[in-house]
């Protein structure tokens, strides 16, 4: 009997984190966890990266009429951008690789080039000698 309990509470604690692993949120931000880089440079892309999407990312937003990203309206402003950074932290290749626009691939030259331009004046203390895809903006899981 004791051993139908602890199968029991097995069990139902099993069955609770699944759930909890595939509840459902807002917003799903795609951090990519770059496991070559040391605790400076994830802090240093991270604090790179949450400034960005404060500022450039918002500035982005309100010039293509983005008010909010909702499920009903629009569900994903994104790009993928290739970065290469040198050997002195300076950025030396920012390349539009892929995006989304409320669903629809980016194909306006203007935005691609406000993504790539956003980009190009960051340097870099830590991270040198890096080559990487990141993923700019955000998509809502609907």
């Amino acid at each position: 009997m004791k051993y139908f309990w602890i199968f029991l509470l097995f069990s139902f604690s099993l069955v609770l984190n699944i759930q909890s692993a595939f509840g459902q949120t807002d917003t799903l931000h795609l951090y990519q966890a770059y496991s070559s880089f040391s605790n400076e440079e994830k802090a240093e892309w991270t604090a790179f990266e949450n400034n960005w999407n404060y500022v450039e990312y918002t500035e982005l937003k309100q010039k293509q009429k983005i008010k909010k990203l909702n499920c009903k309206n629009c569900g994903s402003f994104y790009a993928d951008i290739y970065i290469e950074i040198n050997a002195t932290g300076e950025l030396t290749a920012v390349v539009f690789k892929k995006g989304k626009i409320c669903g629809q691939p980016i194909s306006n030259d203007t935005l691609i080039n406000a993504f790539e331009e956003s980009l190009k004046a960051q340097t870099f203390n830590y991270l040198k000698n890096r080559q990487f895809i990141a993923r700019f903006g955000h998509i809502l899981k609907c």
